[in-house]
């Protein structure tokens, strides 16, 4: 299994915090993007991820937003 890299840094990422579920929800209708949150292993912050074609490849991850459909 892959560790995500630290070398990439933590700082930059954005930290979603205790309710990562409503935020990455918001932002994937924002975005209009699928994101899944995962663990961070270097700093325990939950952080975002386009990759989900890889996903069984890293750490878990915690959830998966969908976008909703614009009417």
């Amino acid at each position: 299994m892959k560790t995500p890299s630290k070398e990439r840094g933590c700082d930059v990422k954005i930290n979603l915090g205790r309710r990562y579920k409503k935020n990455a929800d918001r932002l994937s209708n924002k975005h209009g993007k699928r994101y899944g949150v995962y663990q961070c292993p270097h700093c325990n912050d939950y952080h975002l991820t386009t990759k989900l074609d890889k996903v069984c490849q890293y750490a878990q991850i915690l959830h998966i937003s969908d976008p909703e459909p614009n009417p």
